[in-house]
C-alpha cells in the first residue's frame, strides 16, 4: 500500500531548476519575463554616445587629429568612472556637397540626415574646427546651420580649433563658443586650441630659454577637456531616466483568478443586488 501510494508521486515530474539560477541580472531576467532588477530600467545602464564631428581638410587633417584625441581621452576619462561610451566620429568633407545642397532649400541627402541624427542623440558632442581667415571654415558652419532648431539642445559640446600659429589661439571664445551657446547647448569652460607645432611638441621650455611658453602641453589640454565633458555626460544626460517601476504589477493582479482592483466590490454588489430579485 505504502509503494502504490508512493508510486505516483515518484513519476511526478521534477521541478527544473536551471544551472545558472544564481547569475546576476541574467537569471532574473529570464525567471521574472523582461522585468530584471531596477539597475536596468535607471540611467546608470545607458551607455552613453559620444560624437565627434571635425571639418578637416587635408589628409592627413590635424583637425581630424585633435578630434581623434579629444574623444580618446573623454573615454578614458568616462572608463575611470566605470562608464562605458560608445563613439562615433563624422568628417564634414565626405558631406560637403550635401550640405551646400541643403544649405540653399535642397533635400538633405541620407548620409547628411544620418550624421544630424546621430548629433541629435548624442549625450556628448565633440566639434573641431580649421581656421580659416580668423574663424571657423564655412563648411563647418554650413552643418551646423541645415541642422534642426533644438538638435543640440542641453548637448555637453566640446570645441577644438587648429591653426598653423598660435594667433589664432583665441578663435575657440570668439567664433565657436557664441555659436553652440546660440545654438542652446552646454559648451565646456575649456577649448581646446592646437596649432602646427603643438603637435608633437611638449614645448616644456621656449628656444630662447626663458621659461614655459605654454600653460600646458597638448595632451595635457587635451586630458583635462576630455575629463570636463565626461563629467557633464555623466552628470547632465539629455536623456530622462527610465521609470524603474514603469511596468510594475500589483500583486493583486498576478494572483489568478483574483479580480483586478475594483472589480471585487462592483462584482459584488451586482450579485447581491441580483439575489432578492431572483
Amino acid at each position: 500500500m505504502d509503494e502504490q501510494r508512493l508510486g505516483p508521486r515518484d513519476q511526478s515530474p521534477q521541478r527544473h531548476i536551471p544551472q545558472d539560477q544564481g547569475a546576476p541580472r541574467t537569471a532574473l531576467g529570464r525567471d521574472y519575463g523582461e522585468m530584471a532588477d531596477a539597475y536596468e530600467h535607471t540611467q546608470m545602464d545607458r551607455i552613453p554616445r559620444l560624437v565627434a564631428v571635425h571639418a578637416g581638410l587635408g589628409t592627413p587633417s590635424t583637425s581630424a587629429m585633435l578630434a581623434d584625441r579629444l574623444v580618446e581621452a573623454t573615454r578614458a576619462a568616462l572608463e575611470s568612472q566605470a562608464r562605458l561610451a560608445t563613439t562615433e566620429v563624422i568628417a564634414l568633407r565626405p558631406l560637403a556637397a550635401e550640405i551646400a545642397l541643403a544649405g540653399v532649400g535642397g533635400p538633405i541627402g541620407e548620409s547628411l540626415q544620418a550624421a544630424i541624427d546621430s548629433l541629435s542623440s548624442a549625450d556628448g558632442v565633440i566639434a573641431v574646427s580649421p581656421v580659416f581667415q580668423g574663424s571657423y571654415t564655412g563648411l563647418f558652419k554650413g552643418f551646423f546651420d541645415v541642422i534642426p532648431d533644438g538638435a543640440l539642445r542641453d548637448a555637453p559640446v566640446l570645441m577644438g580649433a587648429t591653426a598653423g600659429t598660435a594667433r589664432h589661439s583665441l578663435v575657440t571664445e570668439m567664433a565657436l563658443r557664441p555659436l553652440f551657446t546660440y545654438l542652446k547647448a552646454r559648451p565646456t569652460t575649456l577649448a581646446v586650441f592646437a596649432a602646427s607645432e603643438d603637435f608633437g611638441a611638449a614645448w616644456a621650455e621656449g628656444s630662447d630659454g626663458d621659461g614655459a611658453h605654454r600653460e600646458a602641453p597638448l595632451a595635457d589640454r587635451v586630458a583635462r577637456a576630455g575629463a570636463e565633458l565626461a563629467e557633464l555626460m555623466t552628470r547632465l544626460s539629455r536623456q530622462a531616466p527610465v521609470d524603474a517601476l514603469a511596468d510594475f504589477t500589483p500583486m493583486t493582479d498576478l494572483l489568478p483568478g483574483r479580480p483586478r482592483g475594483g472589480e471585487a466590490s462592483r462584482g459584488g454588489g451586482d450579485a447581491g443586488g441580483a439575489g432578492p430579485a431572483a
